[in-house]
């Protein structure tokens, strides 16, 4: 189960610059009110391009320490037509070079043109793509652990919820920002959360309340089962965190974000999330006994 430390990494970070470049997608594309100005917030859109970018660049190093032969890792696209594995690595691929496009789009003052809201259009699609290919690859009718409808669900929700969580911490936006499309993102972020645990709580393979252990040849998963319960508590305590936070703002309206440090309760809960989720992806592959284990 640990030596999969690559991709565990490769999917938390991969979905969570996916998640967030949805986030951003939707926020400019579809909750932007008639005639809203990008300047305001210009900062706060290059600070997320970039962020995505930082992550799918550190995922996407990270993901060769699991390959026996790193150096034949350039032919992964040459099976487009039957591997998702490597319509995955397109998609990546695809990702950075839109993130790119649009990071320049913003920097040189050309983010009110119709070529912005298509890029943006565009980095949505493929993200989406991107974690539906992410997805594709571990539903496996040989691997029942591996339940189509458990592991695409649980992907989007990651995305979903760290996407939302990062955006929000790394712009620093709190409840009484300026900037109001990017306000409610904390709000956004509870609510997958609890999303999350109601889903994990119910359809974890082996562990859910709803699952019991699917017939397989296969010898019984040793994953520990306080690994589900840690994963469960933590996101737990992240979402309890957050409401704290949110209903500590609410009667007062701040007028701009303070920097991340002057935020600990959203740090902490931030942190509890993301090893809720670490947790989580690590009792995933648990699930599937390997060789010599």
């Amino acid at each position: 189960m640990l030596k999969e430390w690559p991709l565990v990494a490769f999917t938390i970070l991969g979905q969570t610059a996916a998640g967030a470049i949805l986030v951003l997608s939707a926020i400019l594309l579809f909750f932007a009110a008639p005639g809203w100005s990008l300047m305001p917030a210009r900062h706060l859109v290059l600070t997320v391009l970039e962020m995505a970018l930082v992550l799918l660049g550190i995922a996407a190093a990270l993901s060769f320490f699991h390959l026996r032969f790193p150096f034949r890792a350039f032919r992964v696209l040459a099976n487009l037509r039957t591997s998702w594995l490597s319509r995955e690595i397109l998609c990546l691929l695809a990702l950075l070079a839109l993130i790119v496009l649009a990071d320049i789009l913003v920097r040189t003052g050309n983010a009110a043109d119709l070529s912005f809201s298509i890029v943006m259009g565009a980095l949505a699609v493929d993200g989406v793509l991107f974690l539906v290919s992410m997805s594709k690859i571990y539903m496996l009718r040989s691997v029942p652990s591996w339940e189509p409808g458990y592991t695409g669900l649980s992907f989007f929700l990651t995305a979903g919820t760290l996407g939302a969580m990062a955006t929000a911490w790394i712009t620093g936006t709190p409840p009484g920002n300026p900037y109001p499309l990017f306000s409610g993102l904390w709000l956004l972020s509870s609510l997958m959360i609890a999303v999350d645990v109601l889903v994990e709580s119910l359809e974890t393979p082996v562990f859910g309340l709803d699952r019991s252990p699917a017939p397989s040849l296969r010898p019984p998963t040793r994953v520990p089962r306080r690994l589900h319960f840690g994963r469960l508590a933590l996101l737990a305590g992240g979402l309890i965190l957050i409401i704290l936070s949110l209903a500590e703002t609410a009667p007062t309206a701040h007028p701009a974000a303070g920097p991340i440090g002057s935020r600990p309760t959203l740090n902490l809960a931030f942190v509890l999330v993301l090893m809720g989720a670490v947790a989580g992806r690590f009792l995933f592959y648990g699930l599937v006994p390997r060789p010599g284990d």
